[in-house]
């Protein structure tokens, strides 16, 4: 078909097809007379017009397959490729997207319906295809057998770094000349070896749904004199977003993706008093927390806009963006909006540590053919960041980076401070001074190798510190924990078929001083708890041994003891003096196979003759909350409750040194016939207190029990 065939073809399709007024041709001619020149790093799709040279007249038509291309994966553009695995896991997290940009673009939809018509002319057209394979090429970031290459341009960038040296092992990277050439270097390299890409990317930032750490806080910050539960956070001092949160008067409720719900809580006496939404119609709210008078909302949405490149050609800005939203709830009936910032990237997670909210995004850069061709500058409150505040490994495993930003809530309209790094993060984990940034890969004739990268943080800055490369994987974030300055690490690795685990332990310089290898041959890590100088950590097979581990002397690491259960835990929390529990699955000894939901309780006293001194097995129950969520677990030993989801109930238990593990609370979640919804939103499901009082928050309920009258049901509340 040529090329005014094709054209014809569109202008007939497009007959019934309502544009919108912003793409009609004269508007199209109007604004790209406006917009004198692109900005640099624009995120521009394919420039089919200039390609084929189609007039100025024909512009809006070709928007609009543009955007069609974009729902079918011809064209390419930042947000969606459907070929590149990374994508496809953001989407699968993050459903709401496609449905949002359907939404957005009835005209698209209406071309979708018309396979026979521009649908067909676009497959039919030859050079369409030619152009789509070229885009394979080029915008695809795999790992490869050629990753030695790199090696090639690591001292360049290690003299343009500045006076971050080298022996880091990572440093930024100087100018955005350099960064582009170490992109599309590695794009070059690695588009040999498709077959492998990006094979530890599936499960990004699992962290967010892992088990509680050793030094994970529920404690309550008082205030005003009431008792109330905190979210269960991973690392003391360190607060997470959550989707329930209270202050001990008031409980905010976030419905996800939509607003935030504040409830005057008062024993029975509930009242839905404001909802928030948003600042914009189109932002979904994924994570809240609440500090005195502040309440913090991270949202997040996309936006696209429409740039001029030349006379005859423009192109079309979109990209993804995280925000935190800040409210003066000093009046919760009437919160006051005091700022926000933006930042561009999939948001993935968020700290608070003092008066700083920590925001983590995943920006995915646009490489073209010339560095003009190209976005691979993210944007950070509207400006785009600088080359020295980009960092690069001298190996990278993808082109993503991970985006650090910071924000003074009492100057919520400003940026404090912004890191990126290039290669992006499997895993990621916050202690009180440190950020370690986790990547993972498989190595030809090496195997599993973790690479830690860390950087140092106070008062919003954040600075590059060091680098260092384990043998093995992670089983999650709880894996890694830093005490005293030092970084202690479990993790599994496959040898010679078999799993094999270590423990290595690095200074704050990130090198290795100490070591332990081979232990537990055979079986691999299934949860890690640390405490100061000791550490515990579970392997499981068809058992479940508990190891514990003197780390009193960094070079000299000392496993203790190892006790071995039936079954294993996923989940461990300090309970009290000198007890440890575990949550986890019952499993037969000869199989390994599970049967049931266990809850045990240790005696670490002696650290060196730990034993299991009750446990309590719901059976045949298969799904834990817990398992996949952490801040979904309600665990305060003062206050002596555990609660979390188990199946379609949500369970609490009390502990009795003489009796053992106690079912409080057995609520079945599926109550007025809504199993099916509820089934979906179990993980959304948080159980807290304030004083005697036990409130079940869900996405639109709340139900009130009495705790000093055997958790008797008072009262309810839908919205």
């Amino acid at each position: 078909m040529d090329e005014k065939k094709l054209m014809d073809q569109i202008r007939e399709s497009a007959k019934d097809v309502d544009v919108p007024e912003t793409l009609r041709p004269e508007n199209v001619q109007k604004r790209l007379e406006d917009e004198k020149k692109k900005p640099s790093g624009g995120r521009r799709l394919y420039t089919f017009i200039r390609k084929y040279k189609i007039p100025l007249a024909e512009a809006a038509a070709v928007v609009l397959i543009f955007a069609a291309g974009r729902q079918v994966g011809i064209t390419e553009g930042r947000v969606i490729d459907n070929r590149q695995p990374e994508a496809v896991a953001d989407l699968a997290q993050e459903p709401e997207t496609v449905a949002e940009t359907v939404q957005e673009q009835e005209a698209v939809t209406d071309l979708a319906q018309k396979p026979e018509t521009v649908a067909e002319a676009v497959r039919e057209q030859e050079a369409v295809t030619e152009t789509a394979q070229e885009l394979q090429a080029v915008t695809e970031p795999v790992q490869g057998e050629e990753l030695a290459r790199q090696a090639q341009s690591a001292d360049a960038a290690d003299d343009a770094a500045g006076n971050d040296s080298a022996e880091e092992g990572i440093a930024p990277i100087g100018s955005e000349e350099a960064l582009y050439n170490r992109l599309r270097e590695y794009q070059e390299a690695s588009s040999a070896s498709l077959a492998k890409a990006e094979l530890y990317e599936t499960a990004e930032f699992a962290l967010e749904d892992s088990a509680v750490s050793g030094s994970a806080a529920s404690s309550a910050d008082t205030g005003a004199g009431a008792d109330y539960s905190q979210t269960n956070l991973r690392e003391m001092g360190v607060d997470e977003g959550d989707i329930v949160k209270t202050d001990g008067k008031y409980i905010y409720i976030m419905k996800r993706n939509s607003s935030v719900k504040i409830i005057s809580a008062d024993g029975e006496q509930m009242e839905l008093i404001q909802t928030i939404e948003p600042e914009s119609l189109d932002e979904s709210v994924r994570d809240m927390y609440i500090s005195g008078n502040i309440l913090n909302l991270v949202t997040t949405g996309s936006r696209s806009s429409l740039k001029e490149d030349t006379s005859d050609v423009y192109y079309t800005e979109y990209y993804d963006y995280a925000k935190v939203v800040t409210y003066d709830i000093s009046d919760p009936e009437n919160p006051v909006l005091t700022g926000s910032v933006e930042q561009e990237g999939n948001y993935q997670s968020s700290r608070k540590v003092g008066d700083y909210v920590y925001l983590f995004t995943r920006f995915r850069p646009v490489i073209g053919d010339t560095q003009g061709d190209s976005g691979i500058m993210p944007l950070v409150n509207g400006v785009y960041m600088e080359a020295k505040d980009i960092y690069v490994p001298e190996e990278l495993q993808n082109t993503s980076y991970l985006v650090i930003g910071s924000v003074n809530v009492n100057k919520p309209s400003e940026m404090t401070a912004h890191k990126a790094v290039v290669s992006g993060a499997d895993q990621f984990y916050v202690s009180g001074q440190s950020i370690y940034i986790c990547c993972q890969e498989w190595r030809e004739g090496t195997g599993n190798v973790t690479k830690i990268m860390k950087f140092s943080y106070e008062n919003g800055n954040i600075h590059g510190v060091g680098i260092a490369e384990l043998q093995g994987y992670l089983n999650d974030t709880f894996s890694l924990d830093e005490y005293d300055g030092y970084l202690r690490v479990v993790a599994t690795d496959w040898n010679s078929g078999d799993e094999i685990n270590a423990l290595y332990i690095y200074n704050t310089q990130m090198e290795l001083t100490g070591k332990i290898d081979d232990i537990a041959p055979g079986e691999t890590i299934r949860s890690a708890r640390f405490f100061g100088d000791a550490g515990y950590f579970v392997t499981f097979r068809q058992t479940d041994p508990l190891f514990s581990v003197d780390l009193s002397d960094p070079e000299n690491p000392q496993i203790l003891g190892a006790l071995k259960v039936t079954g294993f835990s996923s989940y461990l929390h300090f309970y009290g003096e000198d007890r440890l529990l575990g949550i986890g699955y019952e499993a037969d000894e000869n199989t390994g196979a599970t049967t049931g939901i266990k809850l045990s309780m240790f005696d670490i006293s002696d650290p060196s003759n730990v034993t299991e001194i009750s446990r309590y097995v719901i059976k045949g129950a298969s799904y834990f909350a817990g398992l996949n969520n952490y801040k979904a677990i309600l665990v305060n030993p003062e206050k002596n409750l555990l609660g979390f989801v188990c199946d379609d109930n949500y369970l609490v238990f009390s502990y009795d040194e003489e009796s053992g593990f106690e079912n409080l609370l057995t609520y079945n979640l599926s109550e007025g016939g809504r199993s099916q919804y509820y089934w979906s939103a179990y993980n959304d499901v948080r159980g807290l207190y304030i004083n005697d009082t036990f409130y079940l928050a869900g996405a639109d309920r709340i139900r009130v029990f009495d705790m000093t009258a055997e958790f008797e049901q008072k009262a309810k509340l839908e919205f």
